[in-house]
């Protein structure tokens, strides 16, 4: 009885196999086999015969990522006795592409022991796109809508007869589109820009528009939008796909507002160097005109009427001095203003040349002082000669100046190559370079407190009073400026009683790195 029974409901099992459009399968887990109904070949385009009755066909079509999640699911089921297993998986179909199908089956157990499985497939390949589809649709549409720039999707819409462009249509706009047009979305998708905005094709905005359409060439541009009582500048962007455009619109109101307040004020500093020159020529002449009648009238009087001023010569001589040092300082303020407001064209300057023309200058002072100069050698670098002589002007004037009475100045002059990544920390040069020479001006001086390093570059600053060493305090503050002028920096090592060392750095020359 039983086996016509089994026989019967076999028959019954394979005719509702075949009045279905899913691909059925048996599996006997005993023999390893497995049965497919014609759906299975429909369905993945298998050829009668061409299939396997091994389990091992089956296996070996599920996609390799999935494969072993697939087989320890199967078997976990069955190891934990359970009846029904359920799985989504890729498929291989005869074509070699793969589809995604959801996979169930139901286990018949003997005695405790699972002996048959069976089950059906379903292709579910189209939901799967679907939902990844509006998955990425989901995502794209988080992501603009996330952006600080105004992004919109139009279709390009063209005369049927001769192909020209003649409209665009709204397809999409972003959260920050609609915030800076001040219209929903609702209002625009589906609608062209010339009904929208029907202004617009006046413009040459427009026709910019229209020539990325049509020739497809990227376009970007700044532009000034005061439709509808609104003022604001967008940086424009825009490309062309296929039948599409995307034009992306970034708000740079504050940044332009910023721009035309830096331009105001850069015209207004412009006349301010012009009015600072036109002091400067005034200084040069007007004030040091009196100065140099007094210290001629002073000779006149000391030298034709000594005897009749009597003590009063001391008043005249300081005078002159005062006159003098007056005369100095304009000359160094001169200079100080020159360096901040004049700017030659960079060309290769020899340091060793310029350092020779110093030499010369001061050739009367090292006699008088007995000075030891040593200078090795010094490179070329990129500049404006005549600063850079003021720079070894100053720096070899203060190490002959600040010399110790007992002892006759020692100065040395050395260069070093120096990459950026070495760099002391507290150098930072005004202009980035791979590498900068570091140039060394040591002396044998009286030195000083390192505290007051802040100080001696700026103008006006003394360590010591005009009656010890005479200067106008103006020297440091021309050497800083010029090394920030060349890109570079200076600082100064030194300990009272001990000398002083100054090291400029300037950037290197690319040969040199």
């Amino acid at each position: 009885m039983n086996e016509p029974s089994a026989t019967l409901a076999h028959e019954r099992f394979e005719l509702l196999a075949k009045a279905t459009h899913d691909a059925v399968w048996d599996w006997n887990l005993l023999t390893d086999q497995v049965w497919w109904n014609e759906g299975f070949l429909d369905l993945f385009g298998y050829q009668p015969g061409t299939i396997q009755d091994g389990a091992n066909f089956w296996v070996t079509r599920i996609h390799p990522a999935d494969r072993q999640r697939v087989h320890d699911s199967i078997y976990h089921t069955i190891k934990q006795g359970k009846t029904n297993w359920s799985d989504e998986y890729r498929f291989l179909k005869n074509d070699g592409s793969y589809a995604y199908v959801h996979d169930r089956g139901y286990t018949l157990f003997q005695d405790g022991q699972a002996v048959r499985m069976v089950g059906a497939m379903q292709d579910i390949t189209q939901q799967v796109t679907e939902m990844a589809r509006q998955q990425q649709a989901e995502q794209l549409k988080f992501i603009t809508d996330s952006a600080l720039t105004a992004i919109g999707l139009y279709s390009i819409i063209r005369d049927s007869h001769t192909g020209e462009v003649i409209d665009l249509r709204y397809e999409l706009i972003n959260q920050m589109a609609q915030r800076m047009t001040g219209r929903p979305a609702e209002e625009l998708i589906g609608r062209t820009m010339l009904e929208v905005f029907p202004g617009i094709g006046l413009s040459g905005v427009w026709q910019q528009y229209k020539e990325l359409a049509q020739s497809g060439v990227p376009l970007r541009y700044q532009n000034h939008y005061t439709y509808e009582g609104y003022d604001l500048w967008y940086e424009v962007q825009g490309v062309r796909h296929g039948d599409w455009i995307v034009l992306s619109f970034l708000d740079i109101t504050e940044l332009k507002k910023t721009q035309l307040q830096l331009e105001s004020l850069n015209e207004e500093l412009v006349r301010s160097n012009e009015s600072l020159q036109q002091f400067a020529y005034i200084a040069s002449h007007d004030l040091q005109e009196p100065l140099r009648k007094i210290q001629s009238f002073g000779d006149i009087l000391k030298n034709n009427y000594a005897d009749q001023l009597g003590t009063g010569i001391d008043h005249l001589e300081r005078m002159q001095s005062a006159a003098g040092r007056m005369a100095v300082l304009i000359k160094d303020l001169l200079n100080f203003s020159r360096i901040s407001t004049h700017h030659d064209t960079p060309t290769s300057v020899s340091l060793e040349r310029v350092v020779e023309r110093v030499l010369d200058d001061l050739a009367l002072s090292i006699q008088e002082k007995q000075a030891d100069v040593q200078v090795e050698s010094l490179p070329t670098v990129s500049g404006d000669a005549s600063q850079l002589q003021q720079l070894f002007q100053n720096l070899l004037s203060n190490a002959l100046k600040f010399h110790r009475p007992a002892a006759p100045p020692h100065i040395r002059i050395c260069s070093q190559l120096v990459t950026a990544t070495d760099l002391p920390a507290t150098i930072k040069p005004s202009r980035q370079a791979p590498a900068y020479y570091r140039i060394s001006v040591s002396d044998n001086g009286i030195g000083f407190d390192e505290q007051y390093l802040g100080r001696i570059f700026q103008v006006f600053q003394r360590l010591h009073t005009r009656s010890q060493y005479a200067g106008t305090g103006i020297g440091l503050a021309i050497c800083e400026k010029v090394v920030t002028n060349h890109g570079g920096a200076i600082t100064a090592t030194s300990e009272p009683g001990e000398g002083a060392t100054f090291d400029v750095y300037l950037p290197a020359t690319p040969q040199n790195y």
